[in-house]
């Protein structure tokens, strides 16, 4: 059967400023992924190391390690766009030391299937980088999701800091305005 053993993958509009695209790599045969890749649609997994929590372990096996990444030019948006040519992309974080010379990442996708094609830029130039993307042994940790009730304070408090900077703008451009008004601050007190 022509084409069997391949991975059709789809032809994205390249990013040429990050150094390559799907659409120059065409079908990728499958052995090239993976030698233990038999037929379309399985996906090896490396086994769980350690004492996993089972509700993770889903996340785990959609997520990739990105090393080998220039800590003073690529961002996490920059490998979202850039992973989003294999695959919904649910989260990126950064992870390293920022001032070494290379970080790494984690990259969560939408579902199994586009860790393969992930798997498949390994070596390939990122930057001024060849990436070095492997199965990820651990779920991305993320941030705790704030309950309605904490939500809703965080944006009161935040808008209570951008009323008090738009006082202390129109003091500036108006200052007779400031000598006029009680204005209260945390720092400075009222005046």
């Amino acid at each position: 059967m022509p084409g069997a053993g391949l991975l059709p993958i789809p032809t994205p509009t390249p990013l040429t400023t990050l150094g390559v695209s799907l659409g120059t790599l065409g079908a990728i045969p499958a052995a090239a992924l993976d030698p233990n890749i038999t037929a379309l649609g399985e996906i090896p997994q490396p086994p769980i190391m350690g004492n996993v929590d089972p509700s993770k372990i889903d996340e785990i096996r959609r997520t990739v390690y990105v090393g080998n990444l220039n800590s003073q030019t690529t961002t996490a948006d920059q490998l979202l766009e850039f992973f989003k040519q294999v695959g919904e992309v649910k989260f990126v974080r950064m992870a390293g030391d920022e001032t070494q010379p290379t970080r790494f990442a984690f990259v969560e996708f939408a579902d199994q299937n586009s860790v393969p094609r992930a798997l498949a830029f390994n070596g390939v130039m990122f930057g001024d980088r060849p990436l070095k993307i492997n199965h990820s042994n651990n779920a991305i940790v993320k941030p705790p999701e704030m309950t309605p009730q904490a939500a809703a304070k965080e944006l009161e408090e935040v808008m209570k800091r951008v009323r008090e900077a738009q006082s202390f703008i129109s003091a500036a451009i108006e200052p007779g305005w400031l000598h006029s008004t009680s204005i209260c601050n945390d720092f400075l007190g009222c005046f």
